[in-house]
């Protein structure tokens, strides 16, 4: 049977890989857009059109009501963006367009794998290995999450780099070689990691080029770096994370226990979460010198089988072991918290890894020669289990709720997740329960995001005093036009004239294409016998968006009138 497999040609190979990728991840097709895709996609005016590609290259990946200005945060990622734009500009607000093309990438980085893998070992153990790839639970957020596209993005120009490579060995296809780290760098700033992993390629297996590639790959950096520091600086400081309210001692206490949790996930991947947020402050046996300890062990192991395989194959299939071996921990280092991240651990940062993973399994089956008959049945029972598993997986996303269930269930200290169980919990109605989980969000890590939302829950109570201070609380941990809206809301039942009037300029000032600040001045100024600077407001707002017509033309004829927030055209609500 394996001597049938080596003897499949690549299209043949391609293809199996392409069905039983569709096959288990199909699970996930039907996922709506939840979580960064809102600010990301759904909301975000610049995305919504290729015309305006200039504005997604001169910021960051998040829509703030801004309009059309360049996106705001501190991640810099143009060719993820660039791709949501163009599949919303061809098939608009649909998630199943942005789940096929990201399953597609998903598919051809296995594919890719595959030849690369063919250049270590024979076809059958290459085309096992990264079937294993493509279907483990761990790598399955890459394939399920949309948010994770930019791993998708930077993981397909990498490989395909590593790829092209290994197989031209001309100083001319560098040239090709730095466009795909360059576009692999513009998905994501750790495609650093490919650069290193190239570097290591050349200096043990092809030397004379190393210095060519040096020289070639100044260009795509220092274009990249230029392109970045105009858009978002340098500086990522985040503080979006327990993990980032660290001091550096503090961090590295986790790093034992972080390795643990990626090695544990590769054997057992069942409690699966989105992202991890736990962190220890203190030196303790459970969570710094017990994870330290079966480290040590598995790092032992592996130098073990290291010495056994440098004793029973060539010094060249030696060194490919090595280098799998460093792959690993180059595509691990950008993820150990020595500078702060926004989780402390999430299952997409192993994907590069995880190659390395696979390369050093392979090169451990090829030298102690495992029965071939034997090798085929366990690798398709492990390829059967792990595929059942990454399918049930892809049912978890179904909804943003079903999805924030599964997250706490297995990562109890995500406080998004219960910002979401509490947001899914309004919508029900189901206030007091919401406030609880709202609560619990904020004891784990206060956000302008959770506070936003205990606002919101606060304000359809009418609780007018807490939402104001709930909304004011967000506005300390960032910008966010959705607190803004709230709080101008507000000021048509609570609070003080003068301050609310110099709010809602102010805020007006800052997002002057917003519709809902212009029609809550409209009300504010007629409510507080203002009918000049009113019929500016109104007619501001008109330009912006559709204002109901009772409330239009009593404004501009001064006429009474009497309005629920409920019959107006906004949404003040959730974000």
């Amino acid at each position: 049977m394996l001597a049938r497999i080596n003897r499949l040609k690549n299209w043949q190979v391609a293809l199996i890989i392409a069905i039983l990728g569709l096959a288990v991840l199909f699970t996930g097709l039907a996922t709506p857009f939840q979580g960064d895709d809102i600010t990301q996609i759904v909301n975000n005016v610049p995305v919504h059109s290729i015309r305006n590609i200039h504005l997604i290259f001169e910021g960051g990946t998040y829509y703030n009501g801004q309009g059309l200005k360049p996106l705001i945060g501190t991640s810099y990622r143009p060719l993820m963006m660039t791709t949501f734009s163009v599949i919303y500009t061809l098939f608009g607000p649909h998630a199943i367009a942005f789940h096929i093309f990201q399953l597609l990438l998903f598919i051809g980085s296995a594919i890719i794998l595959y030849l690369f893998f063919k250049f270590s070992f024979k076809p059958a153990l290459a085309f096992l290995l990264s079937l294993i790839f493509l279907v483990h639970p761990l790598n399955s957020q890459v394939a399920f999450a949309i948010p994770s596209m930019s791993d998708a993005l930077f993981f397909f120009f990498g490989i395909l780099a590593i790829y092209l490579l290994v197989r031209f060995r001309s100083v001319r296809s560098l040239i090709l070689v730095s466009l795909c780290l360059f576009l692999s760098m513009l998905s994501k700033e750790t495609a650093i990691v490919f650069i290193a992993i190239a570097l290591l390629y050349l200096f043990w297996f092809d030397r004379k080029r190393i210095f060519a590639f040096l020289g070639i790959m100044l260009v795509p950096i220092g274009l990249y770096l230029a392109l970045r520091i105009n858009a978002v600086g340098l500086n990522q400081h985040l503080n979006i994370a327990p993990i980032d309210n660290l001091r550096l001692g503090e961090r590295l206490l986790n790093i034992p226990l972080i390795i643990l949790f990626y090695l544990s996930k590769i054997v057992f991947p069942w409690r699966l979460a989105t992202s991890y947020y736990w962190v220890h402050q203190t030196l303790s046996f459970r969570y710094f010198v017990m994870p330290l300890l079966i480290d040590l062990i598995v790092a032992g192991l592996i130098i073990y089988v290291g010495w056994l395989i440098r004793h029973r194959v060539s010094k060249a299939q030696y060194f490919t072991y090595l280098f799998f071996a460093i792959w690993v921990v180059v595509g691990l280092l950008p993820y150990l918290q020595i500078i702060p991240l926004d989780m402390t651990a999430c299952e997409t940062w192993f994907y590069v890894s995880f190659v390395g993973v696979m390369g050093m399994t392979g090169v451990a089956l090829a030298a102690f020669r495992i029965n071939a008959k034997w090798l085929l049945i366990i690798g398709l029972i492990v390829i059967g289990i792990l595929g059942v598993r990454t399918a049930l997986r892809g049912l978890d996303y179904r909804t943003p709720y079903n999805l924030a269930v599964k997250n706490v269930s297995a990562s109890p200290d995500d406080y998004g997740a219960y910002d979401v169980i509490a947001i899914d919990l309004f919508n029900q109605g189901l206030y007091a329960k919401a406030q609880i989980y709202e609560q619990r969000s904020i004891s784990i890590w206060p956000s302008y995001t959770n506070y936003v939302t205990l606002g919101t829950i606060f304000m359809e109570q009418h609780k007018y005093a807490a939402a104001s201070n709930a909304y004011y609380q967000s506005l300390k941990y960032g910008q966010s036009v959705v607190a803004i809206e709230g709080i101008a809301a507000l000021t048509l039942m609570y609070g003080n004239t003068v301050i609310d009037r110099e709010f809602l300029l102010s805020e007006l000032n800052q997002y002057p294409q917003n519709y809902d600040l212009w029609l809550y001045l409209a009300i504010f100024e007629e409510k507080n016998d203002d009918n000049k600077d009113a019929k500016i407001a109104v007619i501001n707002a008109e330009k912006y968006g559709q204002v109901l017509p009772l409330l239009y033309n009593n404004i501009l004829n001064n006429l009474p009138f009497t309005l629920n927030i409920s019959d107006l055209n906004i949404n003040i609500y959730l974000p």
